[in-house]
């Protein structure tokens, strides 16, 4: 089971609840840094969350992490889907930390509730967000589920944090004190990629969510994403997506 960190020391700050169907049967987007998502589904399919797949259906519900690279890939006819995105504040002094797992077992009445709270708008907010609330804290695992590979999840934070720095192997080694060969064989272990294939990917994904979601110019998301060279910028987003950044934005919108 693979599981992601999650801070649960106070409930989400802002909250969306909705349903609908999938009309699309395959659908990629990336989930934006502040966001997580909660999906309940109808119906069968397989996930993917940073390329790895997980399979969904009306046992089995999915949580997509902040930044992941997500997809979802319908089997058989679709049915409504009831989701929740939740942004949460700050940790406080007082820090609870869990693991939780991307896909987790979902109860007899948990998709009934919830896409009973998406369908009342007017009384259904605050029975979604006490019954996500309830759905993470029943989920929630400790820490110590992560073992020796907790030094892999610093070094992925902080190589999204740090994108538009110059991420070198050997720094990030040393700050995180292990070898280069250990890290190595972390993220090839849990991502099928190097350390700089990670960050190669982490580059794109961000650089193609701020493609879609803002107005910035090519030369400042080139900038944010530690790539300012722009025709090395259109070589990435090139090889990611298919499309040019130019393109790839007129797509998106």
């Amino acid at each position: 089971m693979r599981f992601t960190r999650m801070e649960l020391s106070q409930p989400p700050s802002r909250f969306f609840v909705g349903w609908g169907d999938v009309h699309d049967n395959l659908k990629e987007w990336i989930q934006a840094p502040d966001s997580w998502l909660m999906v309940l589904y109808g119906h069968k399919g397989v996930a993917t969350v940073n390329g790895r797949a997980h399979e969904f259906s009306p046992e089995k519900g999915l949580l997509f992490p902040p930044h992941a690279s997500c997809g979802h890939l319908i089997t058989g006819h679709p049915t409504p889907m009831a989701n929740a995105f939740m942004v949460f504040p700050e940790p406080t002094s007082v820090q609870l930390r869990y693991a939780v797992p991307i896909a987790f077992d979902v109860q007899p009445t948990w998709y009934d509730q919830l896409l009973y709270a998406a369908e009342n708008a007017t009384v259904g907010a605050v029975q979604a967000k006490a019954l996500a609330w309830h759905i993470l804290w029943s989920i929630a695992r400790p820490m110590t589920v992560f073992r020796d590979e907790q030094k892999l999840y610093d070094a992925e934070d902080i190589i999204r944090a740090e994108l538009a720095s110059t991420l070198r192997v050997p720094d990030l080694a040393k700050r995180l004190d292990v070898s280069q060969s250990t890290l190595l064989q972390w993220f090839q272990a849990e991502h099928g990629t190097t350390v700089q294939g990670f960050i190669r990917q982490a580059r794109a994904r961000e650089a193609c969510r701020l493609l879609a979601g803002t107005n910035l110019r090519l030369k400042e998301i080139a900038a944010r994403v530690g790539v300012p060279d722009l025709h090395q910028f259109n070589k990435l987003v090139r090889r990611h997506s298919g499309l040019s950044p130019r393109a790839y934005r007129e797509m998106a919108g």
